[in-house]
């Protein structure tokens, strides 16, 4: 009897949470409304994400996994390198498996420490509120937030949409009176983080224009010394 053929399934990734998610359940906080059940549905969602960008951080990192059984796979980094699980029959090429978490938003590069203390701290949360908490938090940080960075909010990496539309959406959520005092905290701190960040692009852009306006002043500077000595020579040898 013939071995079957191998499987070349490719890995899969938990989504971006859908913004219309988010902001139905900011609307019903808002109205003092618990809905149990979207909070879960939200906060299982991000808890399945994270673990999505962390097993694709250690994929990158030479230890990808199986994904019919979750099996660690060591490897090299080399595109032709085949991954192999032979409990699955399962087998495909680095490259192949890397192109399958491209264009994801997997990196969530500066946002390791909130994304591990979400995840250790959801799993030990009791209430709905502890729960809409630490939704609330997590949402509203930034990338490299701990070292004063702030060059992007991190929930383009958990919630679906472009970074122009995630800070307009953010927001533009709804706050009322029953809403908890941390998350009116959150608001407040994520509207300066909001003026901080953008003060800083601007900035940087100003940085960058100056220093293209002076790249242009030594470039017209080289030319127009050029252009005198071509001047003097065409001057000498007619004399």
């Amino acid at each position: 009897m013939s071995n079957p053929k191998p499987r070349h399934d490719r890995p899969t990734w938990a989504g971006r949470v859908p913004r219309e998610k988010i902001a139905r359940l900011y609307a019903t906080d808002a109205q003092g409304i618990v809905d149990e059940e979207l909070i879960e549905d939200v906060g299982i969602g991000l808890f399945a994400r994270i673990e999505s960008i962390f097993k694709a951080r250690e994929a990158s990192a030479g230890r990808a996994r199986c994904p019919l059984c979750d099996r660690q796979i060591d490897h090299d980094g080399m595109k032709d390198t085949i991954l192999r699980c032979e409990s699955c029959n399962w087998e495909l090429t680095w490259g192949e498996y890397h192109k399958a978490k491209q264009g994801k938003h997997l990196a969530a590069a500066g946002l390791t420490v909130f994304l591990q203390e979400f995840l250790q701290k959801y799993q030990t949360a009791r209430s709905p509120k502890e729960k809409m908490v630490l939704i609330d938090t997590l949402i509203h940080r930034y990338h490299w937030e701990l070292e004063g960075g702030l060059t992007r909010p991190g929930a383009t990496d958990l919630i679906g949409g472009r970074q122009h539309e995630i800070i307009d959406f953010l927001n533009k959520l709804s706050y009322g009176e029953t809403s908890s005092p941390e998350i009116l905290a959150n608001r407040a701190e994520w509207i300066q983080k909001v003026k901080k960040s953008q003060q800083h692009r601007k900035t940087k852009r100003e940085e960058r224009q100056k220093k293209k306006e002076e790249r242009e002043r030594k470039k017209n500077l080289k030319r127009k010394v050029r252009q005198q000595m071509l001047a003097q020579r065409d001057k000498s040898s007619k004399s």
